[in-house]
């Protein structure tokens, strides 16, 4: 009885924890559409504040269940790969709170030229975390919603490279000046890390979710 009562609480911290890495993306996805909108503002300095604030919650929940996790919640070989799966989940709030100081420290222009397809970009990535945080959700679970999850997931990182790609042969079509493009160009690539990243944590959510059915 005290193991499934000490695996139920990790259960309930990985939820948790899910819940501020959300609440991470999410700011990022606002941040993004206020600063290919307006530019670096006011309020776009207040939202990357807010999603490193969110980014350190999702950190210290992480911390937390590593913490339990020692304090033997689970079996030897279900607590690394937890925690090995939470490291490579961690990775993609990281990447957001990233790519936004990234445009605020570098202070980036953003041409009027491309806002639109940056905003493009944008998407797939957000959406890419959004299908993994619901197959991370079913770690303990059902694995045969995981199995259908981490598809749509590399789906949605297929989309963003092919996006990506487009609009980085764009910049370099264009008149503005050849730093601006390196600048955009690495931009363009440090939003498409973030599904990059989803897409491994998923691959490697499916690989643990096998070996707890198993």
């Amino acid at each position: 009885m005290l193991f499934w009562k000490k695996e139920r609480q990790v259960q309930r911290d990985v939820q948790e924890y899910l819940q501020a890495a959300d609440q991470c993306v999410e700011g990022f996805r606002q941040a993004a559409e206020a600063y290919l909108a307006e530019g670096i503002t006011q309020r776009f300095e207040q939202l990357v504040e807010q999603v490193h604030s969110l980014e350190h919650v999702a950190d210290q929940e992480r911390r937390q269940i590593e913490a339990s996790m020692y304090d033997k919640a689970l079996i030897p070989e279900s607590r690394g790969d937890v925690l090995g799966m939470l490291e490579a989940l961690d990775l993609v709030p990281n990447q957001c709170s990233s790519v936004l100081y990234q445009i605020w420290t570098q202070n980036i222009s953003m041409p009027e030229q491309f806002r639109d397809r940056f905003l493009r970009l944008v998407a797939p990535n957000v959406e890419a975390w959004g299908l993994l945080s619901e197959a991370m959700r079913e770690l303990f679970g059902d694995a045969r919603r995981i199995r259908q999850l981490a598809p749509a997931v590399a789906a949605k990182e297929a989309e963003g490279d092919q996006l990506e790609r487009g609009l980085i042969r764009e910049i370099f079509a264009s008149d503005i000046d050849k730093a601006d493009k390196i600048i955009l160009k690495e931009l363009a690539l440090r939003i498409g890390d973030i599904s990059d990243r989803a897409e491994d944590a998923a691959d490697r959510l499916v690989i643990v979710a096998a070996k707890r059915q198993s």
